[in-house]
């Protein structure tokens, strides 16, 4: 498989300046608040690069993509493919002190389900697991319904809870009461859209981390999250504006921290019914016609929104997968901007008059995101459509999303694990709760050649069968213009003093990725 740090790893920028030496206490400012502390709640990245400090997981990803022990030291998989066998780590405790078992992981599978309001669930994570076993208190043996290859990457993405949580609720978790977690740090106290105190856990199994206690500040406004980092509230910052970085750059006490991102914004647009909510149900739904959806795309001047907008941070996009990524396909060519030819189109599938719609777009949750939605809303108004653009606070937005209260939204999924599956068949794949697939499929794109080409992938054991096979998903879904992507997001941090801040593969705010000179 390709390796994640061959495209995130040389472009880190960290240097060491003078300040806070020696301190055990930090603030960092974060753009987006979780949707809730429940690490089962949502997929989403704001809510799981918080629940990676404070969970842990079965199997981890290498800094060189690869899977390396985490609760699980080692695994294996029967002749027959089916029956997966992992022996657990010994001597983990809870943050409440009582001892890990595999009993607690299988506790976990069965509570995901049960999650309520989920605006992104983990139940396609789990989908491949017929049934899950404590064998003894370090044996968990789990039996899939078919073979799946890909088992190893979804439970690197599911956070172990203690089995006494019990039937608590996602507001127990924010509550803290059931915040019992095996990680780096534990929970102190949370307020909504506001702050987060956590501290070290004393008797975390693996490397502890820099500081003591941790205050993070939920800062979604751009202006607002750099001023507290000039003026020392806080010592780091995510989701550093693009049109501020050669000012930090220049100031003695900051240093920027910059890595390309496996994170695509794309736009998607209602395709399941002929009518669609934000369009006048005598004009039909437009989206259906993969003409129109063409069209939508040819306005976009991606080059513009880069260069204008995000001040050369990012790169125009065209699949899920960069170069780099296990399942990027090199043959899909890139959007052009053709506004002419977008016109055309329109005129062909029987719209050259246009329609009237509202787009939405998250506030404050990607770089410069208000200002992108605009653009987009302007650039299809120079073909003919009639735009109002709506933006929706982030902590509300993706509900809104998953209940479909959308017809043109735009939204990113980055790519975490180091290739493109679950991007592909999250996002992509046919909305089935019972397969696991669609969970992010919020405009409800379908199709059977994308299904099959994507069901291969997830049945290959071998590398280059499942990179074919990814590739020809990809394909199918560029030509089909399922989203219209727009760029793959540049990520910016910057931090004060004598921290340094070290990217991880899959671009998060990870306050474990914070050090102490």
């Amino acid at each position: 498989m390709t390796k994640l740090s061959q495209y995130l790893g040389a472009t880190a920028l960290v240097a060491l300046m003078a300040g806070t030496a020696g301190a055990q206490s930090i603030t960092a400012g974060l753009a987006a608040a979780p949707s809730s502390m429940d690490p089962h709640f949502a997929t989403t990245g704001q809510n799981q690069q918080l629940a990676a400090i404070l969970y842990d997981r079965l199997i981890h990803i290498g800094p060189d993509g690869n899977f390396v022990p985490g609760l699980a030291t080692e695994w294996s998989v029967s002749d027959d493919r089916l029956t997966w066998t992992f022996t657990l780590r010994e001597g983990v405790t809870f943050h409440d002190g009582s001892p890990f078992t595999a009993a607690d992981a299988v506790f976990t599978f069965e509570r995901i389900p049960e999650v309520p309001n989920s605006p992104a669930p983990f139940t396609q994570r789990l989908a491949a697991i017929e049934s899950a076993e404590a064998v003894d208190d370090h044996t968990l043996v789990i039996t899939t319904s078919a073979p799946a290859p890909g088992l190893p990457t979804d439970l690197s993405t599911i956070y172990i809870v203690s089995q006494n949580v019990g039937d608590a609720e996602s507001a127990d978790f924010d509550r803290g009461t059931a915040a019992i977690g095996t990680g780096p740090y534990r929970q102190v106290s949370y307020s909504p859209g506001e702050n987060l105190m956590i501290e070290r856990n004393p008797d975390y199994w693996g490397d502890a981390p820099d500081f003591e206690d941790v205050t993070i500040r939920f800062l979604e406004n751009s202006a607002s999250r750099v001023a507290s980092l000039q003026a020392g509230e806080v010592d780091f910052i995510d989701a550093v504006p693009p049109n501020d970085l050669d000012r930090l750059r220049g100031m003695d006490a900051v240093t920027v921290v910059a890595a390309p991102s496996a994170r695509m914004l794309y736009m998607g647009v209602d395709q399941m019914e002929d009518t669609t909510i934000r369009i006048d149900p005598s004009v039909g739904n437009p989206f259906r016609d993969q003409r129109v959806r063409e069209a939508l795309s040819l306005a976009i001047n991606r080059e513009a929104i880069i260069d204008r907008i995000q001040f050369n941070s990012g790169a125009p996009a065209n699949q899920f997968a960069p170069e780099g990524i296990f399942g990027h396909n090199p043959d899909i060519p890139q959007p052009e901007y053709n506004p002419e030819r977008a016109r055309e189109l329109l005129e062909e599938a029987g719209y050259g008059d246009g329609w009237s719609m509202t787009i939405h777009g998250p506030a404050g949750r990607y770089v410069n995101d208000t200002d992108v939605l605009l653009a987009v809303g302007q650039m299809w108004s120079q073909i003919g459509l009639d735009i109002e653009v709506e933006n929706v606070p982030a902590n509300v937005y993706f509900g809104q999303a998953t209940a479909r209260e959308f017809s043109a939204f735009m939204v990113a999924f980055g790519i975490t694990t180091g290739e493109s599956s679950l991007a592909l068949r999250n996002v992509l794949g046919t909305a089935d709760e019972e397969r696991g697939w669609g969970s992010n499929n919020r405009f409800r794109y379908s199709s059977e050649a994308f299904d099959d080409a994507l069901a291969r992938a997830f049945d290959a054991f071998e590398d280059d069968e499942r990179e074919a096979a990814l590739q020809e998903a990809a394909a199918i879904a560029a030509e089909d213009v399922a989203v219209i992507p727009l760029y793959w997001e540049g990520n910016n941090w910057a931090v004060r003093g004598e921290i340094e801040f070290t990217p991880s593969p899959d671009g998060r705010s990870l306050i474990t990725n914070i050090s102490q000179r």
